[in-house]
């Protein structure tokens, strides 16, 4: 038997349908950001009342300028404020980003670099300045070098490993540390906006002990409000195991600027 032709009303009624699924679906994205900040400002004030760790806030400022579609310049300047504590850390960082690989996928490309890419290397210097107790400590310099790559999962997500060498003079003394983290996130758009939920694990082995010293727990989301800047909050949960035990919450906020 033959189906019946579809009349306009019910192209109309089909339509309409497909349109009021779409509105749901962006509505309940765009609350996305603001349950997964919810969440972490409940899991780091009930973490750190449960466990005693204690808490610090990271600010971030980051600027990216494009070289070239395969490279650009990464400036950074994180801030880490202990507590009430008089704990604080700064660093002045500078890298370039090579790409090795992109993602044969047009939109991605325009969208992000970064995330439109399988294959990408780093390279950088950070100079890290920090107070304990009232007191400052040596600085720190640092060389970075980075590996990243990306492969789809399902669901249109997408998982990253990167793996990261650390080359550190602390007080005068050379010593490497050796990251690797695993990446877990999703692209949605909110209304024209990317919207990136994401959630990552990182390991730490530090050559001054010969251990695995620490692991890093950060989840939260990436907004792209205009093509020129973005923001991103997440929660860290940093777990220390050598030299000492302990663990510590923090709350970031990092603003980005493109060009």
């Amino acid at each position: 038997m033959e189906g019946k032709p579809s009349t306009p009303q019910a192209v109309w009624r089909r339509r309409a349908a497909v349109g009021r699924w779409r509105a749901a679906v962006a509505r309940r994205a765009s609350r996305l950001p603001g349950v997964v900040a919810a969440l972490c400002a409940t899991w780091l004030a009930g973490g750190c009342a449960l466990a005693g760790d204690s808490s610090q806030l990271w600010p971030e400022l980051g600027v990216f300028v494009d070289t070239a579609p395969e490279s650009r310049f990464f400036f950074d300047l994180p801030y880490a404020v202990e507590g009430d504590t008089e704990n604080r850390s700064l660093e002045i960082a500078a890298y370039f980003d090579i790409s090795l690989k992109p993602v044969l996928r047009r939109s991605l490309y325009e969208t992000d670099w970064a995330r439109s890419r399988y294959l990408w290397m780093r390279f950088g210097y950070d100079r890290i300045f920090s107070v304990t107790d009232g007191k400052q400590d040596e600085p720190e310099s640092r060389g970075v070098v980075e590996f990243r790559a990306r492969a789809p999962l399902f669901w249109r997500i997408w998982l990253e490993a990167r793996e990261r060498v650390d080359l550190r003079w602390i007080d005068g003394e050379f010593s490497t540390r050796y990251r690797f983290r695993l990446d877990a996130s999703r692209e949605f758009d909110v209304r024209g906006r990317a919207v990136v939920p994401y959630v990552n694990y990182e390991w730490f082995f530090d050559s001054r002990y010969d251990a695995w010293t620490r692991t890093l727990l950060q989840a939260g989301t990436e907004i792209t409000f205009t093509d020129h800047f973005r923001f991103e909050v997440y929660l860290a949960k940093q777990d220390d195991d050598v030299p000492r035990h302990g663990g510590l919450y923090a709350l970031g906020l990092f603003a980005k600027w493109y060009y």
